[in-house]
């Protein structure tokens, strides 16, 4: 069961209506509670309170509306309702600053037209009215003008209309009145007039009820000639009003019409088995309660002015739910990857380097390193220096090779003589022949001498790199993978990251190249935002 309200706020009363839908199958609705307020007021605000959070239909008088029938070419809600309102400027109908909505006026002519029910109304006067809703933090969900309310009516009574007669709805109440022709549930032409069954100029005394007739008799005929037929087009005249003794009021127009009206006073489409508090007087107020009855039980009400705004709002929030989602899934798969066993395999275990000196082999790993011996110096080719222990031995051994990244200095550059280490290093053993033992060379092999320079760094390394602007979280280093996340992305090289391309990734760094060609780095734990 679902409940909601109707709400109708008028120039003299603020009428609610709350009803309790059932099955599908039951077309009765419950009303489980009604009230007939003031405009304005404390009580009136007390009583709105009560709902708040309901989702209310509600019925706004004293809004400029139109309401016409235009022929638009079939597509989707936007476009229908596009071609319509410029349908509509074009005809001198203001659109500007409108709350707008359309609904079908009946099955498509062909293939490339299809009538359609324009409703306007005016956007600053409809949130004016609604505003003492607005501050009970009721939602109101749907928002119609009284002639939208009286199709809304028409509806409930399809048992008793019958399939293409046109028939005229009048809402009368006390200050204003409100026509409309209505066929098969779709309205055709409104009208609204600026009187009602009180007369203001006499202390607001109600009108005599043969004036009332009277009156209303000949605006329905001038009505029924402006839309082009006439009292025998129309098959019949319903009322509802709050007038007290509304069936009293008919009969003098029955005659003045010759046409049949029926006061909308009856249960017509509620539940008269379960009637709500004060059951009485709902019976007797329920020809004034028929507006907001209809509009909290047609839902969804085919015309919506508030339609296009539910539709870009929830357009705008899907779009939001969008990206939340992606970012959300971006930071899933990278907490998986950061968390499973094959990313700590790789990323925890340090990176073994090995290095030969002097016949011996060293194994360090980046966090932590021993202090090596300096290498022994390589003797320059061009003037080598034979050890004394070479000489005596029966096969001298053949020349050292120098390293293949040592480079030779050019003939103008002066050697470069280096001291003894600080530390000791052990007596290398040189091998005199495959047969025989090897022999440890004297002390003295190993004095001081010219060497070459130490090699040099690679190009890139030689360029100066600057600090990157970007948050660098993590680095995957391994022989088959070098990955990292970069302002919460995962990247690898070739990737760009805010205008630069990766061009490295080390095991505590990311060097990157940006547009100017500037060599830019990345450390982890350094990275600036």
């Amino acid at each position: 069961m679902f409940r909601r309200i109707g709400i109708e706020l008028s120039p003299a009363a603020c009428r609610v209506v709350e009803v309790e839908s059932g099955p599908a199958w039951r077309r009765d609705t419950r009303v489980r509670s009604f009230a007939v307020l003031a405009p304005s007021g404390p009580q009136t605000t007390a009583a709105l309170r009560s709902f708040r959070s309901y989702r209310a239909a509600v019925v706004v008088w004293g809004a400029a509306s139109e309401h016409r029938q235009v022929i638009v070419r079939p597509g989707s809600y936007e476009a229908m309702r596009a071609e319509a309102m410029a349908a509509l400027t074009a005809a001198g109908v203001p659109t500007r600053g409108m709350l707008v909505d359309i609904a079908p006026a009946g099955p498509p002519r062909d293939a490339k037209r299809r009538p359609v029910v324009v409703a306007l109304a005016s956007a600053s006067a409809v949130r004016s009215a609604m505003q003492p809703l607005v501050d009970a933090r009721i939602r109101a969900r749907t928002v119609m003008t009284p002639a939208i309310a009286l199709s809304a009516l028409m509806r409930s009574r399809r048992g008793r209309s019958e399939p293409g007669s046109i028939e005229a709805f009048v809402a009368l109440d006390e200050t204003v009145t409100s026509i409309a022709l209505i066929k098969d549930g779709a309205l055709m032409v409104t009208r609204a007039l600026q009187w009602g069954y009180v007369d203001g100029l006499g202390g607001r005394q109600p009108r005599r009820r043969e004036d009332i007739a009277s009156r209303l008799a000949d605006e329905l005929a001038e009505f029924f000639h402006d839309a082009g037929g006439s009292t025998a087009s129309v098959r019949q005249v319903c009322i509802a009003s709050g007038l007290s003794e509304l069936r009293s009021m008919t009969v003098p127009l029955m005659e003045r019409l010759d046409l049949e009206v029926e006061p909308l006073d009856s249960l017509l489409g509620i539940d008269a088995t379960r009637p709500p508090e004060g059951g009485v007087d709902f019976q007797d107020r329920v020809a004034e309660l028929r507006l907001a009855w209809a509009a909290a039980s047609d839902w969804p009400a085919p015309l919506n002015l508030m339609r296009a705004q539910h539709r870009r709002r929830s357009r705008v929030a899907l779009s939001r739910a969008a990206v939340v989602a992606g970012m959300a899934a971006g930071w899933g798969i990278g907490w998986r990857v950061a968390a499973s066993t094959w990313w700590q395999s790789t990323a925890s275990a340090p990176i073994a380097r090995t290095a030969t000196f002097a016949g011996r082999t060293a194994t360090a790993t980046p966090a932590q390193r021993p202090v090596l011996p300096a290498p022994q110096a390589t003797p320059v080719r061009s003037s080598p220096v034979v050890p004394p222990v070479a000489r005596r031995a029966p096969d001298p051994p053949p020349p050292l090779e120098p390293p293949a990244r040592v480079r030779e200095l050019p003939p103008s550059s002066p050697p470069i003589v280096r001291s003894e280490p600080a530390v000791p290093l052990p007596r290398p053993t040189l091998l005199t022949s495959a047969s025989q033992p090897p022999r440890t060379a004297p002390a003295a092999a190993f004095a001081p001498r010219v060497a070459s320079p130490p090699p040099l760094p690679p190009r890139d390394a030689r360029e100066t790199t600057e600090r990157f602007d970007a948050d660098l979280g993590t680095i995957l280093y391994s022989a088959e993978r070098r990955l990292a996340i970069v302002d919460g992305h995962i990247v690898g090289v070739g990737d760009d990251v805010r205008g630069a391309r990766v061009v490295e990734i080390e095991p505590a760094s990311v060097l990157l190249r940006d547009g100017n060609g500037r060599l830019r780095r990345l450390t982890l734990g350094a990275s600036v935002r």
